[in-house]
């Protein structure tokens, strides 16, 4: 009889590990601002997890510090799969190479749940400036006969759109001038009424502007074409083959989390991401949904990482 309070205790226990994730409510942890598209993410996917779970999704938006400020949070968190960071390719990938001081590791903080979407940019040209630069071939051309005078508006230092046009840069061989405006809205304003003659930015921010005749639309960054805007090529086929950058977004939690908590996170997420009103929602934002495993997420954040830390180091980019 002695042996029994042990033996309750074990019993206990395993009652307990056996609850089923999760068990009370779940904080997402946003990298951005309310309205924006990684906020988008969070809603669109969350709501379909609350349902399943039953349980309450708290999205707490964060942003600032290209993404530190929501990733330090999860850092520090305790790790038992309840704060969750929905990063995204900025904060995850090149944060890391524009700040020389962090918060933590970004190598040893969190642990990968799964890559939630894509997100492609568009080179878009003023309607004027199309006339000579109408085109990506027309575009490089006028880059390689005028060097560092064609413009080109961006959201910030080290942001998505900055960076994919210095990726656009390198793989042309070509030099333009970056200028940074506050926000997607007022970069893409630039190039409507031509205080810039071209602008790298999200697809979802260009097209209704594109589609009113307002900017002209030379080329998608994505591996394929956008579903979105099919008639467009991609930069790989307009004579820059290999080019392909795209804003991403993803869902990670505390390093040391339990791995029963990641699978149960990673297969709710996987299974969330399959609903068709998900994909289409998803889709409507200009997104590609994705799906992943958390071994294969982590090694599309380190492949990142190190093409944009390459990126960041050949243009100079420092933090603002």
């Amino acid at each position: 009889m002695k042996h029994i309070p042990s033996m309750l205790a074990i019993a206990l226990s395993g009652a307990a590990s056996a609850q089923i994730f999760p068990v009370k409510p779940v904080r997402f942890v946003i990298a951005s601002g309310p309205g924006g598209s990684t906020d988008g993410v969070s809603r669109i996917i969350g709501d379909k997890l609350s349902e399943g779970w039953g349980q309450q999704l708290v999205h707490d938006n964060r942003p600032g510090a290209g993404g530190i400020l929501a990733a330090e949070i999860v850092a520090r968190a305790v790790p038992d799969g309840y704060t969750v960071l929905v990063g995204t390719s900025a904060g995850l990938a090149v944060s890391p190479s524009l700040y020389k001081k962090m918060p933590y590791d970004p190598d040893k903080a969190f642990a990968p749940i799964s890559l939630a979407g894509t997100q492609d940019y568009m080179l878009i040209a003023n309607p004027a400036t199309a006339s000579s630069m109408g085109s990506v071939k027309e575009l490089i051309a006028a880059a390689k006969a005028r060097p560092g005078s064609i413009a080109f508006s961006h959201t910030g230092s080290g942001t998505g759109t900055h960076l994919a046009a210095e990726l656009f840069k390198s793989a042309a061989g070509v030099d333009l001038l970056a200028v940074p405006y506050k926000n997607i809205t007022a970069a893409i304003i630039a190039v409507i009424s031509g205080e810039v003659p071209v602008s790298f930015v999200s697809i979802y921010s260009a097209l209704p502007q594109v589609r009113a005749g307002k900017a002209k639309a030379l080329a998608v960054t994505g591996e394929k074409r956008s579903p979105v805007a099919p008639e467009l090529p991609t930069l790989a086929e307009s004579g820059l083959p290999g080019y392909e950058s795209r804003n991403w977004y993803g869902f990670l939690t505390t390093a040391g989390t339990p791995r029963a908590a990641i699978d149960k996170l990673n297969a709710d997420i996987l299974k969330a991401l399959a609903h068709k009103d998900v994909r289409v929602r998803m889709t409507r934002q200009g997104m590609e949904p994705g799906g992943s495993t958390p071994e294969a997420f982590a090694k599309f954040i380190k492949s990142e990482t190190i093409k944009y830390t390459s990126v960041v180091k050949a243009a100079g980019i420092r933090s603002e």
